[in-house]
């Protein structure tokens, strides 16, 4: 039986304090070249980094976001979360983040005597110290961990939401439907995402992914898409009564405890679903579109990549060693001799190691496919779309030989 796939891109702009909008873009399989398009037609790009967007003029990004307007196959939704619901959200974090420091406390003093001499410790103790120890790594970047509780709940609410928001799911078919669901920032902005399993409705086991990907915005074009957007409606505050926009409620009756301990673990310990490491050269479209060539593979694998321009050994003190079988390493062209020893290393670990070379019939089916979508744009578009996309793939395609 068919499957309905439909992928959804999650991302936010704006500051703890200020208002915050929040963006998800959404598009049903087969029309994601449709985002890519408009991001080749504005920015040059199949996936419109942030780095891209530096130096377009607020009205030019504007127009970006006015072009979904017209498209029946992108489904773009805005939330926006006020200040009085992130202070909220900060009392609690500060209560509960409080409770947890003081039975830390406890465990300390339980290391001295009632001289004020440290004791000797025994083992049960010795674990309960490291895991103080490691409570505290939360507050190593101090703002990262407020703002991600902030806007990880956002996301967490938008997310409950997307079913009734779901162009797939308002069909009452049989069909079977799965869906994809991209956010921004890292797995602290997802670490709910457990949470929303049940047994009936729209987020049955097996029936949805949920990827929080660090600078997914870098690599995905729904992702980019969303972040794009935000970006535009903070930078043209003007114009946004044009639009419908979908606050984010605080919920008083969720048990915010629980959501608490699951974000403190996953920014004190560096958790990947699949992660993609770079070594050695390769061009900004190629290291930008890889990770969305693996997702096409795989729809239910989103790849978190990061690009290795120092010892994978310090690396992996940071980021943890992590899995062989969630991650990937990409081999570019020109390897140093720090590369090589990388390489090594990672090949000591059983780290699946793959050269870029192999990857010269994704990039042409990407192509293909893009190049045969021109083809249904409007005709004074055709031949700029044409000779954009050639430049990419020239770039892309060189690479490979």
């Amino acid at each position: 039986m068919p499957t309905l796939v439909e992928i959804n891109g999650l991302d936010e702009a704006g500051q703890v304090g200020d208002s915050i909008f929040f963006v998800r873009v959404a598009v049903g399989l087969p029309n994601e070249p449709h985002i890519i398009l408009r991001n080749i037609e504005y920015f040059d790009s199949i996936i419109a980094t942030k780095d891209h967007l530096r130096g377009y003029e607020p009205s030019t990004l504007f127009k970006y976001f006015l072009n979904f307007q017209n498209d029946p196959t992108v489904d773009v939704t805005i939330f926006k979360m006020f200040p009085d619901v992130q202070l909220k959200l900060i009392k609690e974090l500060s209560m509960l983040t409080a409770q947890d420091m003081y039975e830390c406390r406890k465990t300390l003093t339980n290391l001295f005597g009632s001289d004020g001499q440290l004791t000797d410790i025994d083992p049960q103790l010795t674990s309960a110290l490291s895991q103080s120890v490691d409570k505290l790594t939360r507050f190593r970047r101090p703002k990262i961990w407020l703002e991600s509780f902030v806007k990880s709940y956002g996301m967490m609410e938008i997310t409950k939401q997307i079913p009734s928001f779901s162009k797939i799911m308002k069909d009452t078919g049989s069909i079977e439907k799965f869906l994809v669901i991209q956010i921004d920032g890292g797995f602290p902005f997802a670490c709910w995402w457990k949470s929303l399993i049940t047994k009936k409705g729209s987020f049955k086991k097996g029936k949805f992914t949920v990827n929080g990907v660090a600078h997914g915005d870098n690599n995905y074009p729904v992702m980019s898409a969303a972040g794009t957007i935000a970006s535009a409606l903070t930078k043209n505050p003007e114009k946004l009564h044009f639009f419908p926009i979908h606050p984010i409620k605080y919920n008083e009756e969720f048990d915010l405890r629980g959501f608490c301990s699951d974000h403190a673990r996953a920014i004190e310990s560096p958790i990947f679903q699949a992660r993609m490491l770079f070594i050695g050269k390769l061009s900004g479209h190629v290291r930008n579109t890889l990770p969305y060539l693996m997702h096409l593979r795989d729809r239910k694998k989103t790849y978190e990549a990061y690009g290795l321009t120092g010892s994978v050994k310090w690396f992996w003190k940071v980021f943890g060693i992590g899995y062989p079988e969630n991650t990937m390493i990409i081999q570019g062209e020109n390897l140093s001799i720090k590369d090589k020893d990388n390489l090594d290393a990672c090949e000591e670990k059983a780290y699946q190691i793959v050269h870029i070379s192999e990857f010269e019939d994704d990039f042409q089916n990407l192509f293909n496919k893009l190049q045969s979508e021109i083809k249904y744009a409007p005709p004074q578009k055709r031949k700029i779309l044409s000779s954009k996309l050639k430049k990419i793939e020239e770039e892309c395609l060189s690479e490979k030989e």
